[in-house]
């Protein structure tokens, strides 16, 4: 075989394709927009754009297949091409391959990533392109196979892992469409998906909709990759989620220290630079570009409203010079926590839970600065089911919010897989998306588009997902079946919560009495009794270190149990202000112990019981001893011995140790969790009631009482079972069986019940 030498314009193609893959580990890519970055209190400042290199643009498959294209090629040119015959024409082939190749991969860069290439995207169009033609030279068949090798090519690219078609792939799920994965692992823009942990807020933007996380705030393109607009280098000082709050018509509102909330521009160009500062909890911004603040020195009810759009240049004011919404909690409902609320023009939306389920409410300011709520979703009947009346419709969980530029609030209703999204109309008629949900929801939002947006643990991965035309996607829902009772009439007037002294964010707040004693943990388990005018008596010091659950005596101290690791055995300790009695500990005589332990409060002076799933055993002789049997949920015992507790949903008497029998017995209906109230409604006697949700304690002269969700039952001395009270606040309220009656602990709050 003739050797001759390799053709100049065969060594100048190798050369040329051999130029873009030294380039790989350059820039190919350049994000159009740079992101701000949003740090302490000052106005916003430019921030870096992202830029990515061939190796990540094109994908580390494909960057790989490109380097073995050009090493082959040259390999092949140097070491063969100047034998000719088939070497030259393979040498030939292998150029204009790799040439195609680097053709193919700067033209998906400027496809698939649009504006943006940088240049070493320009370097491959234009080193592959040459090296092809040189390649080919004159013979047509080399060059119609180039280019058929750079359609090819193409084609591969985008395809490959991490390439630049692997963004979103338009799944659909019913009528849901996703827009992109939540599972990136970085806040990058360019990145295929978003990230969204840890606990992702969808904030509705001017043009579309976008992911905040602790990392910062990015919106999403039609390929569903990522635009960072706003970087957050801090970590969120006050909550556990994202710093930034919500978005409106450019501005950003975040936490920019403990007690601080900065408004800010998403712009770099923008000066503004608003804090509001004392402030102890904010909401989220709302549709209407409105914020609700509690100041630090303002009562637990309180709110306040902060306008984005309101304030311009730099600004630094307390909370406390915010416009007030109200100050005095709603009279007939739970008191406002401002964490909780989507703000609206004219009030707030929130879910509030009730005797069963939860109920959706608008919030207003009325006379007097006081909060006024109207119901507008959430029945107290299990049974009626989600149906096209919003008030009549049993709501089973909270759910995130949505408000549409027409006044419809949409969420979801239902458990599980017959979970819906729905639509509450501003007249109460509510209507829902018939297809199931692609996933459990974590957050709502409306487009400007009017699209509806979720964020979505699907099984397929977390996702954002939008419902397009969301009007024409609902369907009607059943009227209420009969029998449904949603609202049954009150039977009974409500209490009177009187607050008697103020704990603050003690972790433990546990109150004794009704003139305002409670009991306070601190570092390292020391357990004081507060009284209320504050005078703080330590009274001793958990060996275990723990700040759990202590209960009244009846005499001034406190009774506590302590674990040893691993859960047992148990040590029963008596704390007074004279110093601390130990008793032996005790094998739990319960199977699964834990959480499901308790004391039964005594206020007799006596060493009380320890309540367990399985019975009530007396542990103060050094061995458990069985008095009660079955399931204990609730006791309380007088000073003269006499006691009650709640056992498999009866209420027992007690006199000492001995059981006199039942006094509240449901029989068979003993596992109904319907609310008391709706049992009532249904003719149930009170003797013969079930009794969910239940609490044992006494009012003021000894008697014993039973709430169970909103309705409190007294009995009288000759065993007579009577409703005495009603009242909606009660359900999910702490209560707790305290010297001289019912005490209560809310926000802070200790609070003495008074019947009517």
């Amino acid at each position: 075989m003739a050797i001759g030498r390799t053709p100049p314009a065969l060594l100048t193609a190798v050369a040329l394709v051999a130029v873009p893959a030294v380039t790989l580990p350059l820039p190919w890519w350049t994000a159009p927009r740079r992101p701000v970055v949003l740090s302490g209190t000052g106005p916003a400042v430019p921030g870096d754009a992202a830029r990515w290199s061939g190796w990540e643009v094109i994908g580390t498959a494909g960057a790989a297949v490109l380097v073995a294209l050009v090493v082959a090629a040259a390999a092949v040119v140097l070491l063969y091409a100047r034998r000719g015959g088939r070497w030259a024409v393979a040498a030939r082939v292998l150029v204009a391959v790799a040439g195609a190749a680097f053709v193919a991969a700067g033209v998906s860069v400027l496809a698939g990533w649009g504006s943006g290439a940088a240049l070493g995207a320009v370097i491959a169009l234009i080193a592959g392109t040459g090296a092809v033609l040189l390649a080919a030279g004159r013979t047509p068949r080399f060059l119609l196979g180039a280019l058929l090798a750079v359609a090819l090519i193409a084609v591969a690219v985008p395809v490959l892992p991490g390439g630049p078609g692997s963004g979103s792939d338009d799944r659909t799920a019913g009528p849901f469409v996703r827009i992109a994965e939540l599972d990136a692992p970085q806040l990058r823009t360019g990145t295929a998906g978003l990230p969204a942990s840890p606990e992702p807020r969808i904030v509705p933007l001017d043009g579309g909709v976008g992911i905040a996380n602790r990392a910062g705030l990015a919106g999403v393109d039609p390929r569903g990759r990522a635009e960072v607009l706003a970087l957050t280098p801090d970590a969120p000082p006050t909550t556990p989620g994202p710093s930034i709050l919500g978005v409106d018509e450019g501005r950003v509102a975040r936490w920019s220290g403990a007690e601080e909330v900065t408004v800010t521009g998403l712009d770099a160009t923008d000066p503004v630079a608003v804090t509001v500062h004392g402030v102890s909890a904010a909401s989220v911004v709302g549709p209407d570009g409105t914020m609700w603040l509690r100041s630090t020195g303002d009562p637990p009810g309180t709110a306040r409203v902060l306008d984005l759009a309101e304030r311009n240049g730099t600004q630094s004011a307390a909370g406390t010079f915010l416009p007030v919404v109200f100050i005095l909690g709603p009279a007939d409902s739970v008191p406002v926590d401002v964490t909780a609320v989507l703000p609206l023009r004219d009030g707030a939306l929130r879910f509030v839970p009730q005797a069963a389920g939860v109920r959706l409410e608008r919030i207003s300011s009325g006379p007097a600065a006081r909060a006024e709520v109207d119901v507008l979703a959430g029945g107290l009947d299990p049974s009626c089911g989600l149906t096209a009346s919003g008030p009549a419709t049993f709501l089973p969980h909270q759910s995130p919010l949505a408000v549409d530029a027409a006044g419809g609030v949409w969420f979801v209703a239902g458990d599980g897989a017959t979970a819906r999204l729905v639509r509450l109309d501003p007249s109460g008629a509510l209507r829902a998306v018939p297809s199931p949900l692609p996933g459990p929801v974590g957050s709502i939002a409306v487009a400007p588009s009017g699209d509806v947006v979720l964020a979505s643990l699907d099984p397929g991965g977390p996702a954002l997902w939008r419902l397009p035309e969301p009007d024409s996607a609902l369907g009607d829902l059943p009227a209420p079946p009969a029998g449904c009772t949603p609202s049954p009439a009150a039977v009974a007037r409500p209490v009177t919560l009187v607050p008697v002294a103020r704990a603050g964010r003690d972790s433990l707040g546990v109150p004794l009495g009704v003139d305002g004693r409670w009991a306070a943990g601190a570092p390292g388990g020391e357990v004081a009794v507060v009284a209320a005018d504050g005078t703080r008596t330590p009274v001793g010091t958990r060996s275990d270190g723990m700040r759990g659950p202590v209960w009244p005596d009846g005499s001034g101290g406190v009774w506590w149990l302590e674990s040893a690791p691993g859960g047992t055995p148990r040590t029963l300790v008596h704390a007074t202000a004279a110093g601390e009695q130990r008793f032996a500990p005790v094998a739990d005589p319960a199977p699964t112990g834990g959480a499901d332990t308790f004391l039964v409060t005594d206020l007799g002076g006596r060493p009380p019981l320890l309540a367990t799933p399985t019975g009530a055993f007396r542990i103060d002789g050094g061995a458990p001893v069985s008095t009660v049997e079955g399931r204990i949920d609730g006791g309380v015992v007088r000073s003269d011995g006499r006691g009650w507790v709640l056992a498999d949903g009866r209420l027992l008497a007690l006199d000492g140790d001995r059981v006199l029998g039942p006094v509240i017995d449901a029989g068979e209906r003993r596992g109904d969790t319907t609310p008391v109230a709706v049992q009532l409604a249904r003719g149930v006697a009170p003797a013969a009631l079930a009794l969910p949700r239940a609490t044992v304690g006494l009012d003021g002269s000894g008697r014993p009482l039973v709430v169970s969700d909103d309705v409190v039952l007294a009995v009288g001395a000759d065993g007579a079972v009577t409703v005495v009270a009603q009242d909606r606040r009660l359900a999910g309220l702490g209560l707790f069986a305290a010297e001289g009656g019912l005490m209560a602990y809310d926000t802070g709050d200790v609070l003495r019940v008074d019947l009517p």
